[in-house]
């Protein structure tokens, strides 16, 4: 193969595989689990390739679980956003939740850059400590400090403003959407284009030379 037509197919593969790449991140991703502790800390890291919109909401709260708490930091370990519940129910709010009536579900949906990405997924009232993750939260250290602030009561854990108890489940979905992806047909467009450059960088044929022709 000639190398001008060997750099080309391998640039436009290289472009078709990152097209590819950013696509499969594309998508809605569901984490749950349980605390221990009070202070226990859910961490999951994400990485985009480019530009995108980025949507977290918790399904729990509203399941007699405790109040989460969801907080994004970006590349270097900076603090992008730190959300809680809206107080308030309604359409993006979460359902409501049969104890309490309250929609304290927390949510969160942004546009981002590229690079890697942190979420923490935290209790009410365990916030960031400082602009970067290395900071620490406030309550690091604390295993029980709900049932010491609303109740008085130190080894009490999962309680919530109003004093009930509540359960040590969380759930998360973290979605993801590209926001410059080519679309699939644009996908088939490009494929077709590097077919067309191989045919059209092939080596042409040598002309034969006879009597009376120039070599």
């Amino acid at each position: 193969m000639h190398p001008t037509t060997t750099r080309l197919a391998v640039a436009c593969t290289a472009a078709l595989a990152l097209a590819m790449t950013s696509a499969a991140l594309a998508g809605t991703t569901h984490y749950s689990g349980a605390f221990a502790q009070d202070d226990d800390l859910f961490v999951q890291s994400f990485t985009l390739t480019s530009e995108s919109q980025v949507r977290g909401v918790t399904t729990s709260f509203a399941q007699g679980a405790f109040a989460p708490v969801l907080t994004v930091f970006g590349p270097g370990g900076l603090l992008v956003q730190e959300v809680g519940s809206a107080h308030v129910c309604g359409a993006g709010s979460g359902a409501a939740d049969a104890a309490t009536g309250f929609c304290w579900d927390a949510l969160f949906d942004t546009v981002l850059s590229g690079g890697v990405y942190t979420l923490v997924l935290s209790q009410d009232g365990n916030v960031a400590l400082g602009g970067s993750l290395a900071d620490g939260f406030t309550h690091d250290g604390q295993p029980d400090y709900t049932g010491v602030a609303y109740l008085g009561l130190p080894g009490a854990k999962f309680i919530n403003v109003d004093g009930r108890e509540r359960s040590s489940l969380w759930a998360l979905d973290l979605s993801i959407d590209p926001t410059h992806l080519p679309e699939p047909a644009s996908l088939g467009l490009m494929a077709a284009a590097l077919a067309l450059s191989l045919v059209g960088h092939r080596k042409a044929p040598r002309a034969s030379t006879g009597p009376g022709q120039a070599t």
